[in-house]
């Protein structure tokens, strides 16, 4: 059996990686000309480490960033309002949390593969299935034939509008910065979340040896210069440092504008259908969610293992995917609306609702439910991948 792979990212090349494991020959397929180092930071929980270690990757993985033992949520002026225990959550659920860079764990599950498996400058643009196989078509005129196809393409999966035609994406109406820069005078393992209204800031320490990652949300403004290519993305971040506290301020606007990332937030309410005959789909190919609680990156690892599962267990590859799927759709439907509920509170801008938030954070409350989002969403508990030689 071959299984064809729509896209190198994590989910493509994790997907390869299990799939390799369960003795399934895989290939990707990735439009770009070179996997090459793309994004900023990445957070992988304990229910993502716990994928990896059943691709014998917990030890190469663990070795990567550093680990999240607390985030401390910080008032405006950067006064203490209340703090998360993630290191205890974590070790409860099996494994530890870490943050690192997105391109160190893509080149990890790169570096788990055969050369010969992953296949650069190859975009698809079409996907045919019939009782025998599946075939992809690529722009550069050729095509790749194979038993089972699996769009890992993201959120505007080629793969998913072969199947259903085009679908429209649903906007949270707010925008995320991330960016790489060094490490501001904050306590390693210590995550800092701070809130504004409209405003969102985290930041990571060491996710490299000296280098922090941080992320800001910001409502989608209104004024027309924004839909403008020379919008001035620099002036905005200039002007909201000046109201974050003086060291985490001079960490944004010390950032080079090279190294900082914008992206429009966009998700899909969950699906009851991911894919059709022998083609299926994982990771935001199949469930984009918003990125409040991290665990997009974590949802694809998770989508492997279980295909990798999933498939030797039936005789035929429809009955497989399917079965795939259904183990799937509950648990990352539940963390897409958690996600899209959470996102759009931490994002209140009117200030009585901000000043709410503000309060609730400060309450025994506040922590007291992100510790139970976090045990729900951290509790994973993966098949074992027995080693097998592909056939």
């Amino acid at each position: 059996m071959t299984v064809l792979i729509v896209g190198g990212g994590i989910g493509g090349l994790a997907a390869a990686a299990a799939l390799r494991r369960a003795g399934i020959n895989a290939r990707v397929f990735e439009r770009a000309g070179e996997i090459r180092e793309v994004g900023a930071g990445v957070t992988i929980w304990s229910n993502a480490i716990m994928a990896l270690e059943s691709l014998g990757l917990g030890k190469q993985v663990r070795s990567l960033g550093s680990e999240m033992h607390r985030i401390n949520v910080l008032s405006a002026k950067g006064l203490p309002m209340s703090s998360i225990d993630v290191e205890a959550i974590s070790r409860a659920c099996g494994a530890p949390s870490l943050a690192l860079h997105r391109a160190d764990l893509q080149r990890m599950l790169l570096d788990a593969l055969d050369t010969d498996q992953v296949h650069t400058a190859k975009e698809c643009v079409g996907v045919a299935q019939d009782r025998n196989g599946v075939t992809l078509r690529f722009a550069d005129g050729t095509e790749a034939a194979g038993e089972i196809a699996i769009g890992a393409d993201g959120v505007r999966s080629v793969v998913r509008s072969s199947l259903f035609g085009s679908q429209k994406l649903r906007s949270a109406r707010y925008y995320c910065y991330r960016g790489m820069a060094p490490t501001p005078g904050i306590t390693k393992r210590e995550v800092v979340s701070l809130l504004l209204p409209g405003i969102q800031l985290g930041v990571f320490p060491e996710v490299r040896p000296g280098e922090a990652y941080w992320f800001l949300c910001r409502n989608k403004p209104s004024d027309a210069a924004w839909a403008e290519a020379e919008y001035d993305h620099m002036a905005f971040l200039r002007s909201v440092s000046r109201e974050l506290p003086a060291e985490l301020g001079a960490m944004i606007v010390g950032t080079h504008p090279e190294r900082i990332l914008v992206d429009e937030i966009l998700d899909r309410p969950p699906d009851k259908q991911w894919g059709q005959g022998r083609v299926s789909l994982i990771g935001d190919a199949a469930h984009p969610m918003a990125p409040t609680f991290g665990q997009g990156a974590c949802m694809a690892l998770e989508d492997a293992v279980v295909l990798a599962d999933s498939l030797p267990r039936a005789t035929d590859p429809g009955p497989g995917l399917r079965d795939y799927e259904n183990r799937r759709r509950l648990r990352t439907a539940t963390i897409t609306r958690l996600s899209w509920h959470y996102g759009n509170i931490f994002q209140w801008e009117q200030r009585a609702l901000a000043m709410c938030r503000t309060l609730l954070a400060a309450s025994p409350f506040g922590p007291w439910n992100l510790r139970r989002i976090l045990r729900k969403t951290l509790h994973f508990h993966p098949p074992e991948l027995v080693w097998q030689a592909n056939e």
